[in-house]
């Protein structure tokens, strides 16, 4: 008999340095993992810190062994557990007074030695995927880099180098994280097997806003070319690839309300910078027409980037949303359950 998959153990399995941690994965009182679009990835965890250690012959307290610096895989899933957080331990609390000490590792991925550094440098004729690559160094990942292409020179003031990997990336719509072991820092793309969710059924809550505030026709970049003495400029009123249904920009036409905005910053040295500046912008700000939070029955395949297709809401608003924010929580009470922030360019108001 096939076991209903209501009833797989929805405990987290906990690695430290390479080694699966039973008596970690026991003490567990609470998880909390932050997936992030964007950035380094954080999470904490909490455990009873009061027990006989194994072969121990006393009460004592535990996991003096686990340290700042110490690597951290989460896992969480049944059949086949699924990676929902690799990283370090780079803090350590320990709390007294109500029951047993209670200890929590606060964790984050290897983004986070990126803002240790902070310097001034520049980056001489060359082009932003030159830069991310020459940031990532350090980090003994792989890469997966698809920045841009154009060469200028770059400069860094006294900023972290995650902070300036993270603003050079923003002027480009590029969304920089670590996914699958990997440093990516490329465009979004559609996920081939998107996540079904349903109001009616795994979605327990689901609050979505179609949102014309701030929602542009177009988007004007302008700036000034100092090698030709030329002022440059670019607009910018759709995306690649075209939504499938009606755009906030549609929207705005329909009702004849204005929408065309200036980007202040950043500032386009050519006309290369003012067209991709022009359309990530527009791209940026298309895609959160539609934005939510959801909160379903604990899946390990949801991360940020990824795709959920969302059924049992009004036809309107039902489809194919981004997961801009994913949130996995654990604690003994409650169980697993995943909370998303989602975001859409389309709806069918008709």
């Amino acid at each position: 008999m096939t076991t209903p998959e209501a009833f797989f153990n929805s405990t987290p399995i906990i690695m430290v340095n390479g080694e699966e941690r039973g008596d970690v994965s026991d003490a567990l009182g609470s998880m909390v993992v932050n997936q992030v679009l964007r950035g380094s990835a954080h999470a904490e965890l909490s455990f009873s810190n009061w027990g006989t250690p194994e072969g121990g012959q006393e009460p004592d307290f535990l996991f003096a062994d686990i340290l700042p610096g110490a690597e951290i895989d989460i896992q969480m899933g049944q059949p086949e557990p699924v990676v929902i957080f690799s990283g370090e331990v780079t803090a350590i609390e320990e709390e007294y007074g109500e029951g047993a000490p209670l200890l929590t590792l606060l964790l984050q991925d290897k983004l986070h030695r990126l803002a240790r550094k902070r310097q001034n440098r520049v980056y001489e004729e060359q082009s932003p995927d030159d830069v991310i690559q020459a940031l990532a160094g350090d980090l003994g990942l792989s890469t997966d880099v698809q920045v841009s292409g154009i060469v200028d020179s770059w400069h860094q003031i006294n900023e972290s180098d995650l902070a300036f990997m993270l603003r050079i990336c923003d002027r480009f719509d590029i969304s920089p994280r670590i996914s699958d072991g990997s440093l990516r820092a490329r465009s979004e793309e559609s996920d081939s097997a998107p996540v079904e969710l349903s109001a009616q059924d795994n979605a327990i809550q689901v609050r979505l806003t179609a949102d014309l505030n701030h929602q542009p026709k177009s988007s004007i970049s302008q700036g000034y070319n100092l090698a030709t003495g030329e002022a440059v400029d670019h607009s910018s009123d759709s995306m690649t690839p075209a939504p499938s249904a009606t755009s906030a920009a549609d929207t705005l036409s329909d009702l004849s309300w204005e929408g065309e905005e200036t980007i202040p910053q950043p500032f386009a040295r050519s006309v290369a910078e003012a067209e991709a500046y022009a359309k990530a912008h527009f791209r940026r700000q298309a895609r959160r027409f539609i934005q939510g939070d959801i909160i379903c029955q604990g899946d390990a395949a949801l991360r940020s980037g990824r795709e959920v297709e969302l059924s049992g809401v009004s036809p309107r608003l039902s489809g194919r949303y981004q997961v801009a924010h994913c949130t996995h929580r654990f604690d003994r009470r409650s169980g697993f359950e995943t909370h998303i922030k989602v975001n859409r360019s389309d709806w069918s108001p008709a």
